[in-house]
């Protein structure tokens, strides 16, 4: 009877990846048994598919780095089928877990080999690892070998499959944002998601990913807390192996020495880039100045087509969007003080989403802040936190002050849908300023 050889390859391996250019990276690595060398090309590319640069571009991960896994499924005849994972420890790939078996005289095959970070091994399976969400990190199926004299695996991804496509969404630096899928496949299932909702963080160049399929008519919309910063409507389906951006990227303005000039251009540049959804960083206390500067930035725009998001502002000053006949929604989702007539003329109003209000100037009808505006036809949106609004008097003014206890959710002013004394289409309250 033949004498069976267990090949337990600790780090025999050898990677062969397709270089987007010409250039290869050779390093040679001692092992346990054997002097081995790894030729390693560079990590397989996403093609673009932008017509624009969007925010800040990025080419996503192009070579193997420390702690990256392969994940190899090899069957033997005589030793049934075996899974193991190696790690990349800077220089050569190291058995992590698990094992590769078959007999001195066979050639086993290797069925499967994937690069797929969220996903591990276990009971013959890939399954996600803990935390870990589908459709969050690449799903690379590449080919394995065995070399003729048996002693090294290479694994090639010059034709690796990439069955999906990866989405750049661009907006602010290292800040949580959520994103809404309508119908989507993720990286590495077959099941598409009717409704999937993705809590992201941006890295340091304000970019975040998302790996899978889009149909036609797969919408996405993308939020800074409560605050809307993108929506999109795929026109067709997106294409294996290409990458896309969604513009949800935020303008500052917060510069104190920004001039007037300078935010007109600004917001003008976001308009004729085709947005819609225009998202501003201001300074908290923002001046009547500054927003008559982005209303010049946006007056070609058509009316009732603006969705405006101001993220820091806390004050709004009296008139300060009076006659934005452009907007279609406001989102201040940091606002806690509003003077009077702050939305007053905007008729093409209908949705107006507000943070926390503490004092709110003005009576309905006389120079309150909603008036020339249907309200009956806006939604409007509040925190969780929002008390019921007093009326009353401060500083000689007509105020709307902040009942000290009673939640406006649970008030009689919630359920007849008013609110400061006006009547809307819709009141809710559904997010929580933290």
């Amino acid at each position: 009877m033949k004498k069976i050889f267990q090949y337990i390859m600790l780090a025999v391996v050898t990677i062969v990846m397709a270089s987007c250019t010409s250039d290869i990276e050779e390093t040679t690595a001692t092992t346990g048994k054997s002097n081995v060398q790894l030729v390693v090309g560079e990590f397989p590319a996403f093609g673009d598919s932008q017509t624009r640069a969007i925010g800040t571009p990025d080419e996503g991960k192009t070579s193997w780095a420390e702690g990256d896994e392969l994940l190899l499924k090899m069957t033997s005849k005589t030793l049934g089928t075996k899974y193991a994972t190696f790690k990349y420890n800077g220089s050569s790939w190291e058995l992590a877990s698990g094992e590769l078996s078959y007999k001195e005289d066979e050639v086993p095959t290797f069925p499967h080999v994937y690069y797929a970070p969220n996903y591990k091994w276990e009971a013959g399976k890939l399954v996600l690892k803990e935390g870990k969400v589908a459709g969050t990190d690449e799903y690379i199926e590449g080919k394995a070998n065995i070399t003729p004299n048996g002693q090294a695996i290479t694994v090639e991804f010059s034709k690796a499959t990439r069955n999906y496509s990866r989405l750049r969404i661009a907006t602010m630096p290292n800040k949580p944002i959520t994103v809404t899928i309508d119908r989507y496949t993720p990286a590495g299932s077959s099941d598409m998601k009717w409704d999937q909702n993705y809590a992201l963080t941006s890295d340091e160049k304000g970019n975040a990913y998302l790996y899978g399929n889009f149909v036609t008519n797969s919408r996405v919309d993308v939020k800074y807390g409560e605050a809307p910063l993108a929506t999109h409507k795929f026109s067709q389906a997106t294409v294996n192996a290409k990458s896309y951006a969604l513009d949800a990227t935020v303008v500052s303005l917060t510069d104190e020495s920004i001039t007037y000039d300078q935010i007109v251009e600004d917001v003008k540049k976001e308009l004729d880039a085709g947005k819609t959804y225009i998202n501003i960083i201001l300074a908290p206390d923002v001046d009547e100045e500054t927003l008559d500067a982005i209303n010049i930035g946006l007056q070609e725009a058509r009316s009732w087509s603006i969705n405006l998001t101001l993220i820091g502002c806390k004050k709004i000053p009296s008139r300060g969007f009076l006659h934005f006949d452009m907007l279609k929604s406001i989102v201040l989702p940091d606002v806690t003080e509003i003077g009077e007539n702050a939305f007053s003329d905007c008729p093409g109003l209908q949705k107006v989403v507000l943070g926390n209000l503490t004092k709110v100037y003005g009576k309905g009808r006389e120079n309150g802040i909603f008036d020339g505006c249907e309200t009956r036809f806006i939604d409007l949106v509040l925190s969780k936190d929002q008390k019921v609004m007093n009326d009353g008097e401060a500083e000689g003014r007509y105020c709307w002050t902040a009942d000290i206890i009673t939640d406006y959710d649970l008030s009689d002013e919630h359920v007849s849908k008013k609110f400061l004394g006006y009547e809307f289409k819709s009141i809710t309250c559904r997010y929580r300023v933290e």
